[in-house]
């Protein structure tokens, strides 16, 4: 169990920038490493999804919830109506979380066995540094860090410094399927 409760573009590689939309991916790998940030002094604790299609792989960078400390002495991550956190976990899990299922989260990051591991994180995106692998989540007893495991991103486009890029905008989970209704019997 976990203590919490409740791709980098290579120099001349070539790059698919795709057009803004919606597209069904594939969980491929969840990371963790600390995330330098303009609005704080201390680089944040993130995770960095990674998704994959035919077409590619893109990722995501989504900062670990505010921790809390509980009455018995655990930390707990925040639940936030807002945070990306949830929605990128309720996406992957195929339904909404709120305050109630945010309590069925349970995070384990290799390495990390207290809340004050997060600070030893490596950095995202600095030479030499490799980012932790294998964050597994859970919710309740699924899985949803599983490779593999569909859902929707919707996807835009932004200048980041000399080019174009994409960013991901939007996650969802893939629509459950009706039943099909049986066929009428001529009798």
């Amino acid at each position: 169990m976990g203590i919490f409760k409740g791709i980098k573009p290579q120099e001349n590689t070539e790059y698919t920038l795709r057009e803004p939309g919606t597209y069904e991916f594939a969980l491929a790998e969840v990371q963790a490493g600390l995330l330098n940030s303009k609005f704080t002094e201390e680089p944040k604790p993130t995770l960095r999804f990674v998704f994959e299609d035919e077409e590619g792989k893109i990722s995501a960078l989504i900062s670990i919830p505010s921790l809390v400390r509980l009455a018995s002495g655990e930390y707990g991550l925040a639940w936030n109506e807002k945070g990306k956190f949830w929605v990128v976990v309720g996406a992957l899990w195929g339904r909404s979380i709120g305050p109630d299922e945010a309590t069925l989260l349970d995070m384990e990051i290799p390495g990390v066995s207290d809340h004050s591991d997060l600070v030893r994180l490596p950095l995202l995106f600095t030479e030499g540094q490799k980012p932790v692998t294998g964050v597994v989540i859970h919710m309740g007893e699924e899985n949803v860090t599983t490779p593999g495991r569909k859902l929707l991103l919707t996807v835009s486009k932004k200048q980041n410094n000399d080019r174009e890029v994409n960013v991901v905008t939007g996650y969802a989970a893939i629509p459950k399927k009706k039943a099909a209704k049986p066929a009428a019997t001529p009798w």
